[in-house]
């Protein structure tokens, strides 16, 4: 499938210090290499700290704050895993104020992981079919579960923003 569809999308990639890693920097490589702008955004000031087997990982640089961040101002919305990191976001008013707002309006996201399960424990994710799939697609929504394959998730963000663009142009 061609990743055309991302290409020249701004992409909000919400990530807080206690993310997983490894899954983030594969995703933030792929959808750079689609040809998106990938901006993180985080509650961190500065840099925000992944976490890699069992302890505090690489720091990353952050591009913006929660705190300043409209998501009309984004193309799609990806929420990473990570425990510490979901526990981070959800608990900041801007964090949720940002996921609503992409949720809200069906906004084509990705959410991932350990944060599926805690947007739905916050009840963000009411009137949007949950599946046991590897990655599911519900409206604009993609839900890909932990370990997904990377290039999977990239390709399912490519067809929810293919439709959204369908659907604009009718």
């Amino acid at each position: 499938m061609s990743a055309s569809a991302l290409s020249n999308k701004k992409i909000a990639l919400l990530a807080c210090s206690g993310f997983d890693e490894q899954p983030f920097v594969a995703l933030q490589q792929a959808l750079v290499a689609a040809g998106a702008t990938v901006k993180v955004l985080s509650r961190d000031h500065g840099l925000t700290n992944g976490w890699a087997n069992g302890v505090w990982g690489l720091s990353y640089p952050v591009d913006g704050a929660l705190s300043e961040t409209l998501a009309i101002d984004y193309d799609v919305m990806v929420v990473p895993t990570g425990e510490r990191h979901t526990a981070l976001l959800l608990n900041d008013p801007h964090g949720r104020r940002i996921i609503n707002a992409f949720l809200r309006e069906d906004v084509p996201s990705l959410i991932i992981g350990s944060a599926i399960d805690a947007l739905a424990e916050k009840e963000m994710l009411d009137g949007f079919n949950r599946s046991e799939d590897d990655i599911a697609i519900d409206k604009n929504l993609v839900m890909a579960q932990e370990g997904a394959d990377t290039q999977a998730m990239v390709d399912a963000l490519n067809k929810v923003v293919t439709n959204e663009g369908e659907a604009a142009a009718a």
